[in-house]
C-alpha cells in the first residue's frame, strides 16, 4: 500500500491535466496513488484517464466520477476515497 494520496479535483480541465500526469510520471519516488475526482466534467476526461491507468507508471492512478458540486465538494469526495497515511491536493493546473 502506497504512503501518499495525492488528489486532484477535476472539472473541464483536462488538457492541463495532462501536465499533471507528465509531471507526476517524472517523480523520483512512486510510493503515491494518484486519486483524480472528476467533478461533473464535461470534456470526458475519463477517455484519456482510462488509457493512462492501463500504463504501467509506476504509481496507481484511481479515478472517481460525481456530479457537479464545486471544489469543496471535490475534496470531501476524495477525503472519502483516501485510505493511505497521508495526502495532498495538486490541482489540476499546478
Amino acid at each position: 500500500m502506497a504512503t501518499l494520496t495525492v488528489f486532484t479535483p477535476l472539472y473541464n480541465r483536462i488538457n492541463t491535466l495532462k501536465r499533471t500526469y507528465e509531471s507526476l510520471k517524472r517523480q523520483t519516488s512512486k510510493d503515491f496513488v494518484w486519486l483524480i475526482i472528476d467533478d461533473g466534467s464535461t470534456d470526458n476526461p475519463y477517455e484519456i484517464i482510462k488509457e493512462w491507468i492501463k500504463i504501467n507508471n509506476g504509481f496507481e492512478i484511481k479515478y472517481v466520477y460525481k456530479e457537479n458540486g464545486g471544489m469543496h465538494t471535490a475534496h470531501n469526495t476524495a477525503y472519502e476515497n483516501i485510505d493511505t497515511e497521508l495526502n495532498v491536493c495538486v490541482d489540476s493546473d499546478d
